[in-house]
């Protein structure tokens, strides 16, 4: 995949210089999404996602998870035994993962994966965000609460800047108050450790 996740995780990398353009080859089956991603970051593209799957050491399935059978279903044969596979797609188990491929997988964070392939994921996944290692069954805990609460914090940040538009105060300059108050307050608590 090459959408808004690949492309932050594309961005990061390349950023953090942990790989260069020349390493990264990404597939979609969106041709507008390909040539953006091309011009964008100079990242080899392709529409197959064959390709990618028999020549890369590491396989980032980026792709949303009502895609991942039909995805799994065309790459599984390609896939190397040593490739090292993330996924991001929130919902989708290690055990269906591994099902769906029909064998055992070096899939982050699997027992086949080593250490070394561990610190691997991490620098690549903490290249645009934070990475922290996590048991399984905590992965839609860590969904909810990272993943989708940002939708709550703007709706938050809406209402505060309504109330204030209602007081007379232009919309732009609401917004900022509002987001600068959450953000204030965000960085008290992971300063301080206290909520």
């Amino acid at each position: 995949g090459l959408g808004n996740m690949a492309s932050a995780m594309i961005g990061g990398i390349l950023k953090k210089e942990l790989y260069s353009a020349e390493d990264i080859i990404g597939s979609d089956k969106s041709e507008d999404s390909v040539q953006k991603a091309a011009k964008i970051f100079g990242i080899h593209t392709t529409t197959d996602n064959l390709e990618v799957a028999q020549i890369a050491d590491v396989l980032i399935l980026a792709v949303k998870p009502q895609f991942f059978p039909e995805v799994i279903a065309e790459i599984k044969g390609a896939v190397r035994e040593e490739t090292l596979i993330i996924s991001i797609a929130p919902g989708k188990t290690m055990e269906w993962i591994m099902e769906h491929f029909g064998r055992e997988l070096k899939l982050v964070s699997y027992k086949l994966v080593s250490e070394e392939e561990q610190a691997q994921a991490a620098a690549i996944l903490g290249s645009f965000g934070r990475a922290y290692q996590v048991p399984e069954n905590l992965l839609d805990t860590v969904v909810g609460i990272s993943g989708s609460s940002p939708a709550y914090v703007f709706m938050f940040i809406e209402a505060m800047a309504d109330e204030a538009v209602a007081e007379g105060m232009p919309r732009a300059l609401a917004y900022e108050f509002a987001a600068q108050a959450v953000l204030g307050s965000a960085k008290m608590v992971l300063e301080t450790g206290k909520h």
